[in-house]
């Protein structure tokens, strides 16, 4: 038995965290059973992909609150999108808890060369992504227990839950309450400030003429299309997938030399059209890589976020000319202002506005 936690500052512990620890034990499983009561879209995304490449698994997954409390378009599409795989696939499959709200946290690992063991406490399904930079916002604890009575009581207990008390997710799709989504993917982060209208449009005020208009590119091995690569090779052939959200812009040379001086391998502060403070930075040759300085999905949040909640994107769908056409725009604009501010660590950086707004005029176009 071991306690696993967060592990931020200022708890500091020296333990496992949940991430590395469900990572080691998916990787020396043959099948897994999990029940959480929530799940994120970019973590069953992520959950399709890890058994896409890591085949065989099995997995069979209930979701404990979707049928009380309802999904978001997203998570609806994600959840869709996982379950259309595992079935198709004979891989296990998606289901729902139907006869109560299930609030339990419960990641079963079953091996044939190693000892069975369970994850237990207060992990939903989001904290199996990994992510780089990043303080999440809530502290978690967990327990690993690999002892076999409790082992075979809690494969137990998933089954009944899963067989007993569940539908599977074909089956309850309809019945289930979809919300729209709203673009709160960057609110919800510890690590990103909120912006109010009159600190922005004061940010605005002191903007200059130098300004880039900077292309968004569908290609589908494009970096907004990562998600879709081949994934991260890790020791022992084990297969670690793109995040949903992970995105880096490539900006071109003729774009770079379009306006005054482009901030070429430099770091600064961005404030954005919707209200969000992040630092961000570019790198590469002549800084075409730009991105969101310490985690690659804040800048995909915001994109890919603002087109998921105007109905543009679906979840865990290829980024095409149609999305951007759907959305209304496919460029963002990034403008220098005169002001130079701190970021968390204290340095001094220039910033600069970016914008990937709409006018009703631009769109976007209404779909069927």
């Amino acid at each position: 038995m071991k306690i696993l936690t967060s592990n931020f500052e200022p708890l500091l512990m020296p333990n496992e965290s949940f991430v590395s620890r469900w990572e080691k034990l998916f990787q020396s499983s043959q099948s897994l059973k999990i029940g959480v009561a929530y799940a994120s879209n970019d973590s069953l995304l992520y959950l399709k992909k890890l058994i896409e490449f890591n085949q065989p698994k099995h997995l069979d997954i209930c979701l404990g609150m979707a049928y009380f409390e309802g999904l978001s378009k997203s998570q609806f599409e994600a959840t869709k999108e996982l379950n259309t795989f595992l079935k198709s696939s004979n891989n296990g499959g998606v289901f729902v808890s139907r006869l109560f709200p299930f609030h339990g946290k419960v990641h079963f690992f079953k091996s044939s060369s190693q000892r069975d063991s369970f994850l237990v406490g207060s992990s939903n399904l989001s904290n199996i992504v990994p992510t780089k930079g990043v303080i999440r916002r809530n502290y978690e604890v967990d327990i690993e227990i690999h002892d076999s009575k409790l082992c075979i009581e809690t494969e137990e207990l998933l089954n009944q839950l899963i067989q007993v008390s569940s539908s599977d997710f074909d089956s309850i799709s309809k019945y289930l309450r979809v919300r729209e989504n709203s673009h709160f993917l960057l609110s919800s982060r510890s690590d990103i400030e909120n912006v109010d209208q009159e600190k922005l449009q004061m940010v605005i005020t002191k903007s200059t003429k130098n300004s880039f208009e900077i292309p968004l590119k569908d290609a589908p091995k494009s970096n907004l299309n990562a998600y879709f690569g081949k994934g991260r090779v890790q020791s022992q052939g084990f297969v670690q997938p793109r995040h949903w959200y992970e995105v880096e812009v490539i900006v071109d040379n003729s774009v770079q030399q379009s306006a005054l001086s482009y901030p070429a391998n430099q770091e600064f502060i961005v404030y954005t059209d919707d209200g969000y403070r992040f630092p961000m930075k570019t790198s590469g040759d002549n800084g075409k890589n730009l991105r969101s300085r310490d985690d690659l999905t804040i800048l995909g949040r915001w994109i890919k976020g603002r087109m998921e909640a105007s109905g543009a994107l679906k979840s865990g769908e290829l980024l095409t000319s149609s999305s951007f056409d759907i959305y209304g725009r496919d460029t963002i604009s990034l403008t220098q202002t005169s002001l130079v501010e701190n970021d968390s660590q204290g340095a001094k950086l220039p910033v600069w506005y970016l914008d990937f707004g709409i006018t009703e005029m631009d769109g976007p176009i209404e779909t069927s």
